[in-house]
């Protein structure tokens, strides 16, 4: 939206937003005062605003109006200053999963101040956070649950506006199919699921999916306990797309799995438990926990199978009732720049899409390639969708028959 006035152009689309973060005033609260006065009696400050009356300096209040989503007008020769953002930001987050520098730099930087409080897994963190956010302005879903959340209007559209960082993503990062064009997320931190194996019990060196199935370590074997990953592995083993839609394709790897149960000892979702009580020797397993398995057990290796894997990420959303959604985007800007990516990626030895990153990463991380792989395993993994409740039906049937 934008008029004409005294024959200089002006964008009120912007100054009504920057207007109405520095009054503390909502859309609802505007529409009604112009039903009261008129909108020339309304909207002359914001006119005034911009055509050289003295403004009141930004507040910032964490009752101030979300950033505008919409494409807005072309943008004006000078740049548009950043709104101010709130004095508070609430986040809802895994233990020590952002490092404290960057924590610190971000409060120096805007002065807002950062509380956060932690979950221990994703039942309670999505039971809590509800369909608004349960009073924290940004958390981390995970990619796959992005969908849901989306449907049910618990994340609002991001203003890429107030993310000039988020081009240090990875061009595999910039639009994926959980989440078209990184609309209402950004990704965080990724990891893959493969196969972990006790070095001490198994001396062969592994680089199939297929030793998950070999009969010689029949009963020390373990399988998640999750239907995605589970036909997944099988999935991708025999040429297919982890996220396949064509009963013939499950059908296949039902069998394929059949085949496998007899050697299962356990399906487990606790795979650190599972590697390190002594009766698995090879197991399907995410990336991440390898580390908390060799604190135990130093002998245990992982490796992302030859033929393709899944991977999986995190991302970051702004939540519907944030109450401090300009210090939430900048928050996600600030994690996006590449020293505070590499920052976070050092903390807690998460490969994180930030391509910019990779210059500041510790090297001992970056040479690891279980969890920096090369590019052409990248180029094989896939991420697990949000499937379609028909389809999710039929991977479940399946699931039931093969763990029945």
């Amino acid at each position: 939206m934008s008029e004409r006035y005294d024959g200089s152009t002006i964008d009120l689309e912007k100054a009504l937003v920057r207007y109405m973060v520095e009054r503390q005033l909502s859309r609802r609260e505007l529409l009604e005062r112009i039903a009261r006065v008129g909108s020339a009696a309304a909207l002359a400050p914001i006119i005034a605003a911009c055509t050289g009356a003295s403004t009141p300096s930004p507040a910032a209040s964490a009752s101030a109006a979300p950033p505008s989503t919409g494409a807005g007008p072309t943008p004006s020769p000078s740049a548009t200053p950043v709104p101010s953002p709130e004095a508070e930001l609430f986040i809802f987050n895994w233990t020590d999963y952002l490092a404290e520098e960057v924590i610190e730099s971000f409060e120096a930087k805007y002065k807002t101040k950062v509380t956060q409080s932690f979950f221990s897994n994703t039942e309670e963190a999505y039971a809590k956070l509800g369909t608004d956010g349960g009073g924290y302005d940004l958390s981390f879903p995970i990619s796959v649950d992005v969908p849901t959340f989306i449907e049910s209007g618990a994340i609002v559209k991001l203003d890429k506006s107030l993310l000039p960082n988020i081009k240090n993503l990875g061009t595999e990062w910039s639009d994926p199919g959980y989440d078209p064009g990184n609309a209402y997320s950004v990704p965080y931190m990724w990891w893959t699921t493969g196969v972990g194996y006790d070095s001490a019990k198994i001396t062969d060196e592994l680089t199939s999916s297929k030793a998950l199935w070999d009969p010689r370590w029949a009963q020390h074997i373990s399988m998640l306990d999750d239907f995605q990953e589970v036909f997944g592995l099988a999935l991708i083993q025999l040429g297919y797309s982890a996220n396949t839609d064509k009963a013939a394709e499950l059908d296949e790897a039902l069998v394929l799995l059949k085949q496998q149960k007899p050697l299962v000892r356990t399906y487990s979702t606790d795979t650190i438990a599972t590697l390190t009580s002594g009766d698995v020797w090879i197991g399907h397993i995410w990336g991440a926990d390898r580390f908390a398995i060799q604190e135990v057990n130093e002998n245990v290796l992982y490796y992302i199978p030859e033929e393709g894997g899944v991977k999986g990420s995190d991302t970051v959303a702004v939540f519907s009732g944030a109450k401090h959604p300009i210090a939430a985007h900048l928050f996600i800007d600030h994690i996006l720049d590449a020293e505070n990516s590499a920052a976070n990626t050092n903390l807690i030895y998460y490969m994180g899409p930030n391509a910019a990153a990779k210059e500041f990463i510790d090297p001992a991380i970056l040479e690891d390639p279980t969890i920096n792989p090369d590019q052409e395993i990248v180029d094989k993994l896939e991420e697990l969708l949000n499937l379609a409740p028909a389809l999710r039906d039929e991977y479940l049937k399946r699931w039931q028959e093969l763990r029945g």
